[in-house]
């Protein structure tokens, strides 16, 4: 992880010296990106931006997450720019290091302006106030989990959904999560396979009182006592949408 340069904000700073019309932190169909480009045809591009060690492990991640913020936002293409030297190409979406993203956007803007397909109409609007802060393992097995239900049941409800996933931001990391949990209204907690990380943060939301809302993918036996005795919802792995469903119900109550 580049510990001495605040990735998100050196995107920002490219974004702005090329002219690019740009939103930041936009709601973009039912997701919310980093960014969002529109470029001079009218077509949009979302960017997300990942502050991860180059592996094989987040090359593979970065892709599947470029793949579903095109599925939720509906736009053109996605993106997401990492530290990452190799640049990594799917259908409509991309991981591209922070030194070719103005390249690639040229590239894919270039391409969508030779391309006869009717522009998509996408829907975007202003980040909501309400915050969830989503306390969950940082492993891509779970990122669906955010992606595809935590996020769009918030936003369902006019709120915003917010994880700390090394998004480029430099700093204190416990201290940037505490800040995250202060602001949030309510905490969504995945207590999946018991991560030290997000007992430890529901200890914290509680001592806060912030509403809990605790989900589940794992056997309950393998959970403290304390947290045992809690309404949990459970879900499985692949089934994001029925989560979100669910989530979006017990979230109504305490928004």
């Amino acid at each position: 992880m580049m510990k001495e340069i605040n990735l998100e904000a050196l995107v920002e700073r490219q974004l702005r010296g090329a002219k690019l019309k740009y939103l930041k932190e936009p709601v973009v169909g039912a997701t919310r990106p980093d960014f969002l480009v529109t470029t001079d045809r009218g077509d949009q591009i979302v960017i997300d931006v990942k502050d991860w060690k180059a592996s094989a492990e987040n090359t593979a991640r970065a892709i599947h997450q470029a793949q579903r913020y095109k599925e939720l936002s509906k736009a053109a293409a996605a993106l997401i720019v990492t530290a990452i030297a190799a640049p990594v190409f799917a259908p409509g979406a991309a991981v591209v290091p922070v030194s070719l993203l103005l390249a690639h956007l040229s590239q894919v803007t270039t391409g969508l302006t030779r391309t006869k397909r009717s522009r998509t109409s996408v829907t975007t609007r202003s980040s909501p106030n309400k915050k969830i802060f989503a306390s969950m393992p940082f492993k891509d097995r779970y990122d669906d989990t955010f992606l595809v239900a935590i996020q769009p049941a918030a936003l369902a409800l006019n709120a915003v959904a917010d994880r700390f996933d090394y998004a480029g931001k430099s700093g204190d990391i416990v201290q940037q999560i505490k800040e995250m949990i202060k602001a949030a209204q309510v905490v969504v907690a995945d207590l999946s396979g018991s991560r030290p990380n997000v007992c430890h943060e529901v200890g914290y939301a509680e001592a806060l009182s912030r509403p809990v809302v605790q989900i589940c993918s794992s056997p309950f036996t393998s959970l403290p006592f304390n947290l045992r005795n809690n309404k949990t919802i459970c879900y499985s792995i692949g089934q994001a949408s029925r989560l979100k469903t669910r989530l979006e119900k017990e979230l109504a109550k305490v928004l």
